[in-house]
């Protein structure tokens, strides 16, 4: 008898603490997404410019208390590629672009984790992978990404989320010439460049 009435404690405590304190949230998302260019030198192309398209992924996140959060994101993105000759004229189409992103991100809501709304702002880091589809070999580099937008819980279960993010991806770095000083003497300079992306999204989320 004992054992059936700590069976039964042990279920309420379980079932009262998935209605009040879903600490896990899932969200499956669709958007579009904005991408940038990059200047290149190679004799024969000047630029690259990636078009915009549809994106789409998922984040699975955890909550720490009543404002704090993480999540792991992946965020994918395919768009064809033009190239400007270094010679001028009409760009030219070159390849698709697949971009896998994989980010670690950090979020503070502006409001308890039970209220309808949430703003919140996020921070991450991670990577991305370009990979062109006409067989060149992918790339994997250094991402990191801020943004902002709002949560709607309907439930204890179910919500949605939307979002805008920027997202920086390093690239490589070039020569930018020399600079010098009268006390430190002369050194070279370099020129980060970044592949951009911005994207707004959208998506149902499920709280556990």
């Amino acid at each position: 008898m004992r054992f059936k009435k700590g069976l039964l404690l042990l279920a309420c405590v379980f079932a009262s603490t998935m209605a009040v304190g879903q600490n896990f949230e899932i969200t499956p998302f669709i958007g579009g997404q904005l991408n940038g260019g990059l200047d290149i030198n190679n004799g024969f192309f000047s630029r690259i410019e990636v078009q915009n398209n549809v994106n789409y992924g998922v984040s699975a996140g955890y909550l720490l208390g009543e404002h704090a959060g993480v999540e792991f994101m992946w965020n994918y993105n395919s768009a064809g590629t033009l190239a400007q000759f270094a010679s001028g004229g009409t760009s030219t189409k070159v390849f698709n672009l697949r971009t896998n992103q994989y980010l670690g991100n950090f979020l503070y809501h502006l409001s308890d984790r039970e209220t309808k709304m949430r703003p919140f702002i996020m921070f991450g880091l991670g990577g991305t992978n370009l990979s062109p589809d006409n067989g060149a070999k992918g790339i994997t580099r250094f991402a990191w990404t801020v943004g902002a937008g709002a949560k709607y819980n309907f439930n204890h279960r179910f919500g949605m989320r939307v979002q805008g993010k920027w997202s920086p991806s390093y690239i490589t770095t070039t020569s930018g010439g020399f600079w010098c000083d009268p006390f430190f003497g002369c050194w070279e300079v370099g020129n980060d460049h970044f592949l951009h992306e911005f994207d707004i999204t959208g998506g149902l989320t499920l709280r556990f």
